[in-house]
């Protein structure tokens, strides 16, 4: 079936181009071979070599990765860890320094051989370069919309992950950690969350390389509720060896990589060796970390209190009285136990101390670049090993990267990129049901008048109660400590990027490059969980997966200015990738003790593999024009053919326009001092999403045993079809509008960035019911639409710049709204419960309203009196200080149809801010981040409320001690259990999530083989300001744990792993 849809692909991509795609790769191929001869022919005519250093004209610090080019040329060198650089150029040219954040600058040779210019950044806002889809342009030609952050804003973070440092970075784009266990995942989203069943996360490309996270999303599968850490695909790159990343957000920008541009795309660049003598840097951190907030967590006497009214309660509703004694109470449920009678001098254990712990982390990372001008290297090497605060988790990461650029000859550059990463992650089973090992779900539950171990050191799991009657009651209970030493979660994966590519330039202005790259992940999951677990005990899995996807791109640009007012460029790209998948995973139970925890010492009770490619084949092209640097035009085109929909609907069409206009520079505008920069911008395009399994347009075949007989039950094993086939199933499309505004004022010491989108998804992949005579309930369709509309503002000042103090601010706020536009014929709400809840509906999705909204009864306080009870409408079985719900209909009854939107997870605005401080050679940044009206349905307060959490220490007690008003009785009431707003909590949050200081050696290292050095100290999520009552607001969204949260359910917490509070200690050197 594989080869027959990649025939397929093949044929319709054939037909698009009109050729075979054999002849197009052939003479592509003898094109390059010729023009790669000729231009091994060519002179280099009169050359001179220069050298320098590249400093800062504020500070007179060396500037490291400056890109020094011929002007109008393509061939250049970097600046080394000194600043220092040396080229060989033709005589008489013009060098060309440019780099990220700095104005560009010239400088003709004329008969010097030495040139050491000072960068400023009084035009930041109009120079720099960024990366663009298969090309880069200068920040004022840009017409569509794109935030950058260069490797100065990552340095010296205390992160696994480089996506960690964007959070509160960039308008716009909104990072979440899903998971704060190291290594865990993040979620990125860009715009709003644009899909419901195809994934919201965005296309990361590096270097060039599109990256596949199959891997990643396929460890998932299988797992038990809660045990879950989603692997972050990310935290295999070295932050340290990143040079900039881009964020494509409008559609213009995002079309050129067509079908997968829906949700954004994410360009990560790396660095580059210098020509020059070697240069070697150190960087060394290490540090700790803690629990950032804890619980609040009833004593020993609130919880006695708590549990002897209610037994009172219990036995009152029973028939009895308050003060009856232990002898006429009809069962242990209702007795008053000595222990709680004197529960302040017992020992309480401190479950969260048990639990979480300081742990330590550390970071080295060790690089060398170097090179001539005809080939400059870059290698690092980086080791990483942080402990988790929970106990038993932790990750550690070995990562490689090896960049190479040489030159053919005059017109020919090779180069060649290769990044292997190692990563073990252990994982602490934090969120879910209890029964299945949840630690943090657990110690939120479990009271502290309760043992952790025996007298024997043994694991306690149960605690007996005595009675002044002379009986008993032995209490069994789930032991965190237990789970959290005993169960062990292992994740190890090796992934490899490579890539190699020829740039040949043709003629004057014309260049062809060709590359092959390479994604190669390998993924191992194994899980134990010992004979003291309530589900599965004594169980074990283990899990592989191997995923690898090539990619051959081939691009040819022209770019060339005429006439002295006009520029063009143009490009035009042919694009082929293949995926495989293959994954195995085995079940086994029967375990005989706990000490072997391999799968041979148990019974293997299944197994299962998986076995999936997809193809994709791509027409791109792109085409810019420019007027007197004042009128700007882009047109950019994509058609894809993919495998994964279907046979009907193989390819797909992605166009976009846009358009800007400086009118800072019109003449008008002359006499308007305080205006350095103005521009106009305006984008519409249309773009996709093809997240979705391999072959979910075929009728998938599964195998299907069926017992022969009635009395010797013989198994005969065969084939049936699972799932219905859908011919014409596609994308699922975004048209997107953006408007944009920059401006600068005095000489760009202020800028400000204005958009505002509008963006309809349409062609939503929605599993809908068809007619029973299928044989199927329901069938994946295109069907259904999603709106996303906001604004973005983002503002950067330069508050102070003098020669020995700089003072700078990055501000950022941002708004979306979402809503369901249509849910296909009927436009039938979606109604479901995340999987850990799978008896209580929790979400709904309905037209007219946010995505994954919470769904339930609207909470109204406490029943304060019996006749209150049966004055007004209440669920069946309730008391006095039971939970009171409203009845929305008055119709006299709580029902279903007393159900409603009680909240959601969509924030109505977010915003960060970076402010940097320079003073001689200290330096001083912190940055803050908030998300502003979010809502959280905290799960576990259905636990805590009972047990041990203070959010219902000051609870109902009787008509005359009403308690707070809000939080309901003792009583053992299921009813004050079911899903409503009171589990419903305000999660907005600002949080000061990085602050560092460093001091930088100067003259005293002049002269000394060391050439710069700088220690620092660096606090990661110092503090969160909040009121919610759980461990971290930013709990577990649509990319979260699959067994709590999804797009259909997020905002879910059920036991999240606590944020931790980062402190290290640094040290960098440059040789």
């Amino acid at each position: 079936m594989e080869k027959k849809m990649f025939t397929k692909s093949y044929d319709g991509f054939r037909r698009a181009c009109g050729v075979p795609l054999r002849i197009v790769f052939a003479v592509l191929f003898a094109f390059l071979c010729c023009t790669t001869a000729h231009a091994q022919t060519s002179g280099r005519g009169n050359q001179v070599t220069v050298s320098g250093q590249v400093t800062e004209k504020a500070t007179g610090q060396p500037l490291v990765g400056v890109s020094i080019r011929v002007k109008g040329g393509s061939d250049g060198v970097v600046s080394d860890a000194s600043g220092a650089y040396k080229i060989q150029v033709p005589a008489n040219s013009t060098l060309l320094f440019t780099y990220i954040g700095y104005s560009d600058l010239e400088e003709p040779i004329g008969n010097r051989s030495t040139i050491s210019p000072q960068l400023e950044t009084s035009d930041r806002a109009l120079n720099e370069v960024v990366v663009v889809g298969y090309g880069s342009q200068q920040k004022r030609e840009l017409t569509g919309s794109i935030a950058s952050v260069s490797s100065r804003q990552l340095q010296d973070r205390a992160v696994v992950s480089f996506g960690e440092a964007l959070a509160g970075q960039m308008a716009g784009v909104q990072v979440q950690q899903t998971s704060a266990a190291p290594g865990g995942g993040i979620s990125l989203k860009i715009r709003g969350t644009g899909s419901i069943t195809a994934g919201n996360q965005p296309l990361y490309v590096v270097d060039g390389v599109p990256l596949d996270n199959s891997v990643s999303s396929a460890g998932a599968q299988g797992g038990d509720i809660g045990d879950q850490s989603p692997v972050n695909p990310l935290a295999s790159i070295n932050p340290g060896d990143i040079q900039s990343i881009d964020v494509l957000k409008d559609a213009s920008a995002t079309s050129i990589y067509g079908s997968r541009g829906s949700n954004g795309v994410v360009l990560i660049t790396t660095k580059q060796g210098a020509a020059g003598k070697s240069q070697i840097s150190i960087n060394a951190s290490y540090g700790f970390q803690e629990i950032g907030k804890k619980v609040g967590i009833m004593t020993n006497q609130q919880y006695a209190q708590r549990q002897i009214d209610q037994r009172n309660t219990d036995w009152v509703r029973a028939g009895g009285q308050a003060t009856d004694p232990n002898s006429v109470r009809s069962g242990p449920q209702f007795k008053i136990p000595d222990e709680f009678k004197n529960a302040a001098s017992l020992p309480f254990t401190d479950w969260q101390d048990l639990l979480y712990r300081r742990a330590p982390m550390q970071n080295y990372q060790l690089s060398a670049s170097g090179g001539t001008e005809n080939a400059r290297y870059y290698l690092s090497g980086n080791y990483q090993n942080q402990e988790g605060i929970v106990i038993n988790s932790g990750f550690k990461k070995y990562a490689f990267r090896l960049n190479v650029d040489a030159k053919a000859s005059e017109k020919v550059r090779v180069g060649f990129r290769l990044a292997p990463s190692y990563t073990n992650n252990r994982i602490a089973t934090t969120g879910g049901i209890q029964d299945y090992g949840a630690v943090a779900t657990t110690v939120m539950s479990v009271p502290g008048l309760y043992p952790s171990r025996n007298a024997d050191g043994t694991y306690a799991t149960s605690y007996t109660l005595h009675y002044d009657d002379g009986t008993a009651q032995n209490i069994t209970y789930n032991n965190a400590l237990a789970f959290g030493e005993g169960i062990k979660n292992t994740m190890n994966q090796f992934s490899t990027v490579g890539s190699m590519f020829t740039t040949v330039d043709i003629v004057k202005n014309l260049q062809f490059k060709t590359s092959i790259n390479a994604d190669f992940n390998t993924f191992s999951n194994n899980k134990f969980s010992p004979s003291f677990i309530s589900v599965n005990p004594s169980f074990g899995r283990s899990y592989a997966a191997t995923n690898i996807s090539w990619i051959n791109e081939n691009t040819l640009t022209y770019d060339n200015s005429f006439a002295e007012r006009h520029h063009v460029n143009v490009l035009v790209g042919l694009t082929e990738q293949k995926s495989s998948f293959n994954s195995t995973a085995v079940n086994a139970n029967s375990f005989p003790n706990d000490l072997v925890p391999t799968l041979n010492a148990g019974i293997v009770t299944g197994g299962s593999s998986v076995r999936s490619q997809w193809t994709l084949l791509s027409l791109l092209s792109r085409a810019t024009y420019n007027f007197d640097e004042k009128y700007f035009l882009t047109a950019t085109f994509r058609r894809d053919g993919s495998s994964r929909f279907g046979s009907d609907n193989k390819w797909g069409n992605f166009p976009s326009a846009s358009v800007g206009w400086r009118i800072g520079q019109e003449k008008f505008m002359a006499d308007v001092a305080a205006v350095s920069e103005l521009k106009l911008r305006a984008s519409y395009g249309l773009i996709g999403n093809n997240q979705i399994p391999d072959y979910a347009s075929v009728g998938l075949i599964y195998g299907s045993n069926y017992i022969l007989g009635a009395g010797d039950g013989s198994i005969a094993s065969g084939l049936a079809q699972g799932s219905l086939g859908n011919a014409n199933l596609g994308w699922e499309k975004a048209k997107e509008v953006d408007l944009g505004l920059d401006l600068g004022l005095f000489q760009n010491r202020i800028n400000l960035n204005v958009d505002y989108y509008n963006k309809l998804t349409s062609d939503l992949l929605l599993n809908v019911p068809v007619p029973l005579s299928t044989g199927y309930e329901t069938a994946l369709r295109n069907l259904g639409s999603l709106r996303n509309k906001g604004l973005e503002i983002a503002l950067e000042t330069r508050n102070v710049k003098t020669a020995k103090f700089t003072w700078t601010t990055n501000a950022n706020i941002s708004f979306n709204r979402n809503k369901v536009e249509s849910l296909g014929a009927g436009g039938t709400p979606i109604i479901v419960a995340n999987r850990a809840q799978e008896n209580s509906l929790t979400h709904i999705t309905q037209i007219g309203s946010p995505l994954g909204s919470y769904y339930g009864y609207i909470y109204d306080g406490v029943y304060n009196t019996t006749d209150e009870v049966n004055a007004s409408a209440h669920l069946p079985n309730t008391y006095a200080g039971d939970a009171k719900f409203r009845d929305l209909n008055g119709d006299g009854q709580i029902n279903d149809s007393d159900k409603t939107i009680i909240g959601n997870n969509l924030p109505k605005f977010t915003y960060g801010m970076t402010n940097s401080f320079n003073l001689g050679n200290f330096d001083f940044g912190f940055s803050l981040q908030g998300v502003q009206d979010v809502e959280v349905m905290n799960l576990t307060k259905r636990s805590a409320y009972r047990n041990n959490g203070t959010i219902s220490v000051n609870y109902w007690r009787s008509p005359e001690e009403p308690g707070d008003g809000k939080t309901f009785g003792a009583g053992s009431s299921a009813n004050n259990r079911t899903i409503s707003s009171y589990l419903v909590d305000d999660a907005s949050f600002l949080r000061i999530r990085n602050v560092t200081i460093g001091y930088r050696l100067g003259k005293v290292l002049n002269g000394s083989i060391l050439k710069n050095a700088r220690v620092y100290m660096n606090i990661q999520n110092l503090h969160t300001f909040t009121k919610y009552s759980g461990y971290n607001p930013e709990v577990n969204t649509t990319e979260g744990d699959p067994w709590i949260s999804s797009a259909l359910t997020p905002g879910i917490d059920y036991g999240t792993y606590p944020m931790a509070r980062t402190i290290v200690f640094g040290l960098n050197l440059g040789f």
